[in-house]
């Protein structure tokens, strides 16, 4: 099964409304906001973590970095940033770099941003580099179901990027 195939049975199973959103290929969150003409507000960017023997997935708004500290001291562990192959290993279905929007429908540990919940509408990537799922806001808690969340991201910093 592909990765969108998964996540279509994974929204189709909880009743959640969705459209598919295609744009050209491209390698950033920031650039799939441009190509898709969406805000990158609500363009969702899912970042794995590695924990103390665990990885998580935080998802957060495309113009938001993690603040590793802030989240570490919600989830009372230390994260750091996993490297590519860890998300390749772990989303096999998805194309090597990509973190789909729903690492629930993977039972992939995650949790989410609250800031995600400001826009009308998000998108979440679809599993490769030329697809988004588009759904209303008003789903994300069913989408992520029992995911914890919190307020742990902060508006890029221009000119240079960090985690």
């Amino acid at each position: 099964m592909n990765a969108l195939h998964r996540m279509e049975r994974f929204l189709d199973q909880h009743m959640i409304p969705f459209d598919l959103v295609a744009h050209p290929h491209t390698h950033t969150s920031a650039e799939t906001a441009r190509a898709s003409g969406v805000k990158p507000s609500q363009v969702v960017k899912g970042v794995l973590l590695d924990g103390v023997g665990c990885q998580m997935v935080a998802m957060i708004p495309a113009d938001q970095d993690i603040r590793l500290g802030k989240l570490g001291l919600e989830q009372g562990m230390e994260f750091s940033l996993a490297d590519e192959d860890s998300v390749s290993r772990l989303f096999r279905e998805c194309e090597p770099g990509v973190v789909p929007g729903l690492p629930n429908a993977w039972g992939v540990e995650m949790v989410w941003d609250d800031a995600l919940m400001a826009q009308p509408d998000i998108y979440l990537e679809a599993g490769d580099h030329e697809r988004l799922l588009h759904i209303e806001t008003r789903y994300l808690r069913e989408a992520f179901g029992d995911a914890l969340h919190c307020r742990f991201s902060q508006p890029r910093a221009h000119g240079h990027v960090h985690a």
